[in-house]
């Protein structure tokens, strides 16, 4: 019984674990652009822990606060959640493009929510404020405002009848969502 349960939570381990550089890359890229960072995840056998690397490739980044702030907070969420569901410590290190061990500023980053913990929660409320107006200017303004492009080319241009028009969008979307699950399924 000890046996399987150890094969059980070693799998779910690896698979968390791996998963952690694309948590980050999605965590992170609404902020920040990915080609300014990279991150991989290694096991130190001899200290028996996971490290999460993570690589910046200029200086500017390296230096900024909400970067950073940024890593440190989705750090101590992760941390403590392979802690307290898997028994797995992880650490987090950052390095410059040239290969320098940056930690110590992730550290500092870190102990300033330690010392302050509304600072944590507000940070928690500003990331879902700041996504949100990220996706609102990235995906949905543009997105509104090609639909109402094609409406008012189908009224003005076509002569089509609102209803119609509105009819024609509606059978557009549905057919974009069936497409989407459609391709989703068979890229996973």
């Amino acid at each position: 019984m000890r046996r399987e349960y150890n094969h059980q939570v070693t799998e779910h381990a690896e698979h968390v674990v791996e998963g952690l550089p694309r948590d980050l890359d999605r965590f992170l890229r609404d902020f920040f652009p990915r080609k300014r960072w990279q991150s991989r995840v290694q096991y130190d056998h001899r200290a028996r822990r996971f490290f999460l690397d993570v690589t910046v490739s200029d200086d500017g980044l390296a230096g900024d606060d909400r970067f950073l702030s940024l890593l440190a907070y989705y750090w101590r969420g992760q941390r403590t959640l392979l802690e307290q569901s898997l028994g797995l410590e992880l650490q987090c290190r950052l390095f410059s493009g040239e290969g320098a061990d940056l930690t110590a500023r992730l550290r500092t980053a870190e102990s300033s929510y330690l010392e302050d913990g509304e600072r944590n929660s507000a940070m928690g409320r500003e990331l879902a404020w700041l996504g949100f107006r990220r996706r609102l200017l990235r995906d949905i303004l543009p997105r509104t405002f090609l639909w109402a492009a094609a409406i008012a080319v189908l009224v003005v241009v076509f002569n089509f009848s609102l209803v119609t028009t509105l009819l024609l969008c509606m059978i557009a979307l549905v057919v974009q969502a069936l497409l989407s699950s459609l391709l989703a399924g068979r890229a996973v």
